[in-house]
């Protein structure tokens, strides 16, 4: 069964990244010609390259060394919260800029290292980064996953210093959706509801907050760009050529498109009209020419994705790999969910991408490795499970299908001569 599930869940990211190279193709050829199609293939091959070596790794030897992977990540979202501060006085500006690999401020932030021509995105590192290591933490300590202090407090601390680096870059988006994985997780590892429910309620309540205050007191807490895209939130009409004119524009893309759509590279709003078209907004875009039946198409291919990782997260043979799945699962289904939801005007105009399908490197590239992670998981478990049925070590050469033929040789070999 887990190489059912994970054979389903491979042909399910190849179809949402062709989907994603097909869409950005009719995106961006019009503005850019073939680079952004060219970058996103190279990550692509990055990411896949990456995968292919996280599933050659046991997944329990990366748990017992993730803690260094998540002080890396930490270490590099302290030296790009630095640079936010420092540039906040105008007099230090000029060493900020001399700051080595730092991309400078874009969008009011500083939250790209650039090497060469090409930027990454630390934040999206840290979702594996953090999965992998509760993975792993919650595992070894079983026993005291229902104390306070070793079950919850501890854990969250050690997870809190990256999410709050990430908040520090003003990365907003990034942190919900993390801290959302990483409460989930923690719940599904069997952390007690009381110590989680007051961190859910002061989330909940927040949020609450910020779509209903004064932009004025928005404008003092976070920031004047984000007391704008609030009210752009609540009525993008009001100013459809000013703060709201992304995310009307987006709507009147989705609404243009009808069920059925314009037809492939017959978008309208694409042509210079809609921001971040090829990125963030790439959905609309999607809804502008493949109307509503493209949309759903995603949609399910999405929540097919999530499904098939917790699907397999009740397949695997332990606690680390139950939550490694569970965890890439949540973090690909509610990056989806926040994206499109964005898009249709849902929720507040944020940079975040679909994953597999926008443009952007770091985005892709921190999907495949999650990916790559559940293959580990996989590969792993049919090998436990191999080694049970023979009673003995098993050496296996060969990769893929090969590898996967043999099993059931063995398997039925050792069955005919029992």
């Amino acid at each position: 069964m887990q190489r059912t599930a994970s054979t389903i869940l491979t042909i399910l990211i190849v179809l949402l990244l062709f989907f994603g190279i097909v869409m950005l193709y009719s995106t961006s050829y019009s503005a850019f010609g073939e680079d952004k199609l060219a970058r996103q293939l190279t990550w692509i091959v990055v990411g896949g390259a990456g995968a292919m070596l996280l599933r050659s790794l046991d997944y329990r030897v990366l748990g017992r060394l993730s803690w260094v992977g998540l002080a890396a990540v930490s270490l590099v979202l302290a030296y790009l919260a630095l640079a936010q501060f420092l540039y906040g006085y105008g007099e230090l500006r000029p060493i900020v800029d001399n700051f080595p690999f730092v991309a400078g401020q874009i969008k009011g932030s500083f939250r790209w290292l650039r090497f060469g021509p090409f930027k990454l995105q630390p934040s999206e590192f840290a979702k594996p980064a953090i999965i992998l290591f509760l993975a792993d933490y919650y595992n070894r300590r079983t026993r005291h996953v229902h104390e306070f202090w070793r079950g919850f407090l501890r854990p969250m601390m050690m997870v809190g210093c990256c999410l709050g680096l990430i908040l520090l870059g003003r990365d907003l988006s990034t942190t919900v959706i993390t801290g959302a994985v990483i409460g989930i997780l923690a719940f599904v590892a069997g952390v007690r509801l009381r110590y989680l429910l007051p961190v859910f309620a002061a989330v909940f309540l927040g949020g609450m907050w910020v779509l209903t205050a004064d932009p004025v007191h928005i404008a003092k807490v976070l920031s004047k760009e984000r007391a704008a895209r609030i009210v752009a939130y609540r009525d993008p009409e009001a100013e459809p050529l000013g703060d709201g004119y992304q995310l009307w524009s987006s709507q009147l893309a989705l609404g243009s498109g009808g069920g059925r759509g314009l037809g492939f590279t017959n978008s309208r709003m694409k042509q210079r009209y809609l921001p971040e078209a090829h990125t963030d907004f790439i959905v609309a875009i999607v809804g502008e020419e493949l109307g509503y039946i493209g949309v759903l198409a995603l949609l399910l291919l999405y929540v097919a994705i999530m499904v098939v990782a917790f699907w397999l997260a009740g397949l695997v043979p332990d606690r680390t790999g139950m939550l490694i799945c569970v965890g890439v699962g949540l973090f690909i289904g509610l990056q989806a969910f926040v994206n499109i939801s964005v898009v249709s005007g849902f929720c507040p105009t944020t940079g975040v991408t679909a994953p597999f399908v926008s443009y952007g490197g770091s985005s892709m590239v921190a999907s495949l490795l999650g990916f790559g992670l559940i293959l580990s998981v996989v590969r792993i478990g049919m090998r436990d499970a191999l080694e049970r049925e023979l009673g003995r070590t098993v050496h296996i050469q060969g990769r893929g299908r090969r590898r996967a033929r043999f099993h059931s040789q063995v398997l039925d070999q050792t069955r005919s001569q029992s």
